[in-house]
């Protein structure tokens, strides 16, 4: 699902290529332990690959495709250079290879680097809109170069490029959820576990977790993994919060309660409580009053260590608002609605992600990303608005 440090691809050590020294020179700096200097570092050996593919033939190139086409021609090694890359050990790796496995391990640190800017902001409880945007931007570092030249990928790294990339479209994605989360639990709190008000374009934050919803099942294609299975489970958590919501706000309590009941039998470690909620094969019971009086323990999935610290704050943070609904939605049905209660296995098929009646996801458009234009074109005199 994620990426620990250990598992980024990055240069083998003692491993030269038959490329300029400079090159040579940057994939010695490439390091797990020193993400963000590996980050700029990457970004400069990309650049190093683009100049050295097009001085190596003296044919004119006018584009990225173009030196990328041109690099698969300039053998720079025997075998696969890099470590955690599965491939051909007897492959003629190419510049065009390094390149396209530079950028895959750009990715990987982007996202990484995205993770631990949150894990941090939540720690100290500092989430400034600008402090958003920074976490935003930084991620959106990982597509300039990726979407640059994603349709040139060949088959031999398809799978790990895009296995990256999709797992980076669903973290920015995410990102616009834990913001929305993170603003809602502070207000509640700042009213003293009160809850009174459904947050603005609901409709909105259910589409996007079901775009995320589908890109996970991408993931599952490239990757048969635990973890990817850990992420589905993660979001149909956020998402019956926000159907819950969704159903409240259209006075269907009935509905909105067990909703808000199958996220947090979905989210609670069963085996110690499992006695309190007189929990059975289809039926779970929330009322004993001891479950909102003690401190909730998350299923061990979550308390994995391969779990993302972001995601486990974002899915106790959803527990303590579903448990505040759950407590209010059942006051009021119990006393006002009286509608009757689905039960979680139907919850689950009528009105999750296997209903019939789901609107199409949303993707969020990504703004503001600076193009990867190789200083080797951008010297050309009909290249205008480079970024880097």
């Amino acid at each position: 699902m994620s990426f620990a440090r250990d598992d980024v691809i990055v240069p083998c050590a003692n491993l030269p290529l038959d490329t300029p020294s400079r090159i040579n020179e940057l994939r010695h700096t490439i390091s797990p332990n020193h993400l963000m200097n590996s980050a700029h570092n990457l970004h400069e050996l990309i650049d190093q690959l683009f100049s050295f593919v097009k001085n190596s033939r003296s044919t004119d190139v006018a584009s990225i495709q173009d030196l990328l086409k041109t690099g698969k021609e300039i053998k720079i090694f025997e075998g696969c250079p890099w470590s955690n890359y599965k491939a051909v050990k007897t492959l003629d790796w190419t510049a065009y290879d390094e390149i396209v496995a530079s950028s895959i391990s750009i990715m990987q640190i982007y996202h990484l680097l995205t993770l631990e800017a949150l894990e941090k902001q939540y720690n100290s409880n500092d989430f400034a809109d600008e402090v958003w945007r920074k976490i935003s931007n930084m991620l959106k570092s990982a597509f300039g170069l990726a979407n640059e030249f994603r349709d040139q990928v060949s088959e031999l790294h398809r799978p790990h490029f895009d296995y990256i990339y999709h797992l980076n479209q669903i973290l920015v994605q995410l990102l616009i959820i834990f913001k929305n989360i993170y603003v809602t639990h502070r207000e509640i709190k700042a009213k003293f576990g009160v809850f009174d008000q459904v947050p603005e374009r609901l409709n909105t934050y259910v589409r996007i977790l079901i775009f995320v919803y589908n890109e996970c099942a991408v993931l599952e294609q490239l990757r048969k993994s635990s973890q990817v299975g850990t992420l589905k489970r993660f979001v149909e958590i956020l998402f019956s919060y926000y159907r819950s919501l969704f159903y409240y706000h259209k006075n269907e309590l009935g509905i909105a309660l067990s909703i808000s009941r199958y996220g947090l039998a979905n989210s609670i470690d069963q085996s110690k409580i499992r006695s309190k909620l007189h929990i059975k094969a289809k039926n779970y019971n929330v009322k004993d009053k001891h479950l909102w009086r003690e401190e909730i323990r998350l299923m061990k999935e979550y308390q994995n260590s391969a779990f993302p610290a972001a995601f486990r704050h974002n899915i106790s943070t959803v527990v303590d608002i579903l448990r505040i609904m759950n407590a209010k939605y059942e006051k009021l049905n119990n006393s006002i609605n009286f509608q009757e209660v689905p039960s979680l296995e139907e919850v689950k098929q009528r009105y999750l992600f296997d209903s019939a009646d789901l609107p199409s996801g949303l993707q969020v458009p990504l703004e503001d990303i600076n193009h990867f234009i190789p200083t080797c074109l951008a010297e050309a005199p009909n290249v205008q608005d480079v970024y880097f």
